[in-house]
């Protein structure tokens, strides 16, 4: 187990059990549909990425609420796996902890349904005193699974405290996020489909990417990376701008591909990579995650990823 000093990287958000349901297609409305698969895994938009951070070779602290249940224990314990201190997850005797119903159909596409459970009760002071407990802080992750009111002064702690802010808005709350948040974050890392509902412009190539990009810099965020999924990354420090390929690889699960994306990036932010280094690294991690089935089970090790870069640096070269 980290200590509290050996901590660079604290991540705030959601632990949720996922029930992943393989479909050949997902039922429309009053139909029923009999599923091929069932996986019951540990999840939730922040114990994925702070698996994934883990993973990678971060040092992390998970920070959020789970219930007095046996689900509770299997994710704690996952994490433990990783090296990743559970010191900063609370125990709610009042309600269970939180799980996802996942639907996979034969495109490897998914829908999330999240019930929240424990993590609407993840509070500022609370979270801010796990914070105060870490003195060698570089950066906090955040999703939009937990109450905003929480993550909104979390960015704030942050900011007064010099902290890298790195934000995976979803989901998308529908009042969208306040004009004070976004000029406080460092770093902001949504999908097209996320990036479409917060910028109101389309998302679907590189041109309009920088469009969406340039509403989120116009607002006061320093960094944006939009997600493009089978088109790849698109990323921009309003100065310089990089388009990178998806991974060229068989798809069997996208399920958490941008957790680990994200995990990935602010491991190597940690550890001292320059923006687009970092972007590109996590383009790797998500793109080998999209081979295995499940979310935290099919995240790459740093060993894995420094393997499939070399592979491929080779590939290129011989041809």
């Amino acid at each position: 187990m980290l200590e509290a000093e050996q901590v660079k990287i604290a991540v705030v958000g959601s632990l949720n059990m996922d029930y992943s349901v393989m479909l050949e297609k997902k039922p429309a409305a009053g139909e029923t549909v009999l599923a091929n698969n069932m996986m019951i895994t540990p999840g939730g938009k922040g114990a994925n990425q702070a698996y994934a951070a883990g993973r990678t070779g971060g040092s992390v602290q998970m920070i959020g609420r789970v219930g007095e249940d046996v689900n509770a224990k299997i994710i704690k314990d996952t994490l433990k796996e990783q090296c990743i201190s559970i010191e900063g997850i609370r125990t709610d005797k009042e309600n269970p902890t939180g799980m996802a119903i996942i639907t996979l159909d034969d495109q490897a596409q998914n829908s999330i349904i999240v019930c929240p459970g424990a993590n609407r009760c993840v509070t500022a002071s609370e979270t801010v005193e796990t914070l105060e407990r870490l003195p060698n802080l570089k950066i906090i992750m955040m999703q939009l699974e937990i109450p905003i009111s929480c993550v909104e002064q979390t960015i704030d702690y942050a900011n007064k405290h010099k902290i890298i802010t790195f934000l995976d808005p979803a989901p998308v709350p529908r009042e969208g996020l306040s004009d004070a948040t976004y000029k406080m974050l460092d770093y902001i890392s949504p999908n097209a489909i996320e990036a479409e509902m917060l910028s109101g412009i389309p998302v679907s190539d590189m041109d309009s990417a920088r469009k969406a990009a340039g509403f989120f810099l116009k607002k006061g965020v320093k960094n944006v990376i939009i997600k493009l999924g089978g088109e790849g990354v698109y990323a921009t420090d309003g100065l310089s701008e990089i388009m990178i390929p998806a991974i060229e690889i068989p798809v069997v699960d996208t399920t958490a591909a941008g957790d680990t994306f994200a995990g990935a990036f602010c491991t190597r932010l940690e550890k001292g990579d320059r923006f687009f280094d970092a972007v590109r690294y996590a383009n790797y991690a998500s793109g080998l995650s999209v081979a295995g089935k499940g979310a935290q089970k099919s995240m790459p090790s740093a060993e894995e990823i420094d393997q499939f870069m070399q592979h491929r640096a080779k590939g290129k070269e011989k041809a």
